[in-house]
């Protein structure tokens, strides 16, 4: 992006670039080469421990499931991440079929109940209940909480 580059996709390169700083895929133009120029502003000096950057991933039209509005792999990632037991225990109950049934189950309700409200609460399926989101704890004295939290951003 030149400095008197002002096309929307020059915009969109730069976002995307500072949002993939730090990571794996941090490129100039999405298929390798050279860094990301650094864009962005320096860290909040009271919360350095979170900000950081290589968290996000490039995603492509595919990965999204319109039907579901999901993407799909992200959310079996994050639960077989952080919930491998109560993921394991739900393979148990559906089988070959745990993937599409416990998205389908999500998709439902998020539409009826809201994100908030299952990002709070979590969803159950045949007895097994998984959160889709850690929060910061309040304090810093436990380590288990504090890698979830780092998980879900």
């Amino acid at each position: 992006m030149t400095a008197s580059d002002v096309s929307e996709r020059a915009l969109e390169d730069a976002i995307e670039a500072a949002l993939l700083s730090g990571g794996p895929e941090a490129t100039a133009n999405g298929t390798g080469g050279a860094p990301a120029p650094a864009v962005g502003e320096s860290p909040a000096a009271y919360d350095d421990e979170f900000v950081r950057g290589g968290y996000h991933r490039r995603r492509f039209d595919a990965d999204y499931d319109r039907d579901l509005c999901l993407i799909p792999q992200d959310v079996v990632d994050f639960l077989v991440a952080t919930q491998p037991r109560t993921w394991k225990r739900l393979r148990q109950h559906h089988g070959a079929e745990t993937r599409e049934r416990f998205l389908q189950r999500l998709a439902k309700e998020l539409e009826r109940r809201g994100v908030l409200d299952v990002f709070r609460k979590g969803v159950k399926d045949s007895g097994c209940t998984f959160q889709l989101a850690y929060f910061r704890p309040a304090s810093g004295w436990c380590l288990a909480d504090i890698c979830l939290c780092a998980l879900s951003l």
